[in-house]
């Protein structure tokens, strides 16, 4: 049987930061060379994939964009010393130009989330749990830090701060470790994997402050990473990055005034078929038309695809190797015909033809060499 072409409905400009210092890292990526800064592809219509320019900069671990569509957000993850975040203007065929950048007040900063008033943003910062709420000017550049504090829900005494990167592979729950932001109608939700918890939040627009709500307590052990909402129905997705399992948790709205949980799980369901193995979730991400789930195993190297029902309820539908090994991201083509997996460890991306009415991906030519790739993007 002859191996399907991608078919996009065009060309696709899409960034890939790489890891270019893997010893200021907190985990310890096995990719056999370090990477050279953020990468601007392109993506041909026929799924050719083609490298245009490469922008300098440290450990670029999370790209996000601004939603004005000039500015990206590229986060600088290190261990070494408070992480950053450069804004750097969007640009498809040369390196992009460094407009501005922000030290954050923890280390390994790991996510950045706009408000949804566009003049503030949450700051993530993943190796002491320190939450930034930082001022965001009209350009979409960050300023001063409105607000900062450690999130855990611990007494002192019970938790303590990893210290060095061995420290933390072999204990990744004696102390909190934030993830990242989701702002969802008064509230914004912070998944910590060291807490095994999402922290709930209310956000005051006004004032540009969070206020501790609540914690929702999650399996423990289970270590909740990162969170994917549905676009149409109140619900979202967590991944447990320790458990290797996506929960599907209902989101409460009602009765606004009260502080009660706004975060309900309702069902787990595993990402691989081997649950004894060694494997940790990464990516988790909807489909364009949010009709599938899917989500990356590092160890399995797979991606799990889930069929997303009616009600909002997970069905897995197959499990797919990568090609590589420890895919640590992937990204959906916005028409949703392609998929794209950065393999960190063996610096490759693979290509995957996705059919759009069962879900289902077929890996397509050959491996892209990209050395230690760990984020993808798509511009527009």
């Amino acid at each position: 049987m002859d191996v399907p072409s991608i078919k996009l409905d065009q060309d696709y400009t899409f960034l890939v930061g790489t890891y270019t210092d893997l010893d200021a890292l907190a985990h310890q990526p096995y990719a056999p060379t370090s990477g050279k800064g953020i990468h601007t592809m392109t993506i041909k219509k026929n799924g050719e994939l083609v490298e245009n320019c490469v922008t300098d900069a440290l450990n670029p671990a999370v790209l996000i964009p601004h939603p004005n569509g000039e500015l990206m957000y590229a986060i600088v993850e290190t261990i070494q010393s408070h992480g950053e975040v450069l804004q750097l203007s969007v640009n498809d065929h040369e390196p992009m130009s460094l407009e501005s950048s922000f030290t954050a007040s923890g280390k390994s900063t790991c996510y950045i989330a706009i408000s949804p008033q566009k003049n503030a943003a949450i700051v993530i910062n993943y190796w002491d749990a320190i939450i930034d709420v930082v001022d965001v000017d009209s350009d979409g550049k960050l300023g001063e830090v409105l607000q900062s504090f450690k999130q855990l829900h611990r007494k002192e005494g019970e938790w303590r701060q990893v210290e060095y990167r061995e420290d933390h592979w072999e204990n990744r729950q004696v102390g909190p470790h934030a993830h990242c932001a989701h702002f969802w109608k008064e509230w914004v939700f912070i998944p910590d994997l060291g807490e095994n918890a999402v922290f709930q939040y209310r956000y005051d627009p006004s004032t540009r402050q969070l206020s501790s709500d609540t914690h929702i307590k999650f399996e423990a052990g289970s270590g909740p990473r990162h969170m994917a909402m549905h676009p149409e129905l109140d619900i979202c997705y967590v991944s447990n990055e320790l458990f290797n399992t996506v929960c599907v948790a209902r989101l409460d709205g009602t009765e606004p005034d009260k502080s009660k949980e706004r975060l309900i799980p309702i069902q787990y369901e595993s990402t691989l078929e081997n649950r004894d193995q060694v494997s940790y979730v990464s990516e988790i991400k909807l489909s364009p038309d949010a009709k599938f789930l899917y989500v990356s195993n590092r160890g399995d190297n797979s991606l799990a695809i889930f069929k997303v029902e009616s009600d909002g309820l997970l069905t897995r539908i197959d499990v797919v190797p990568t090609g590589g090994k420890f895919p640590r991201h992937f990204a959906i083509s916005p028409c949703g015909n392609a998929v794209i997996v950065a393999n960190q460890d063996t610096s490759t991306l693979t290509l995957f033809n996705r059919d759009i009415t069962t879900g289902l991906i077929t890996p397509v030519g050959q491996p892209f060499d990209i050395a230690a790739p760990n984020y993808l993007r798509f511009l527009g």
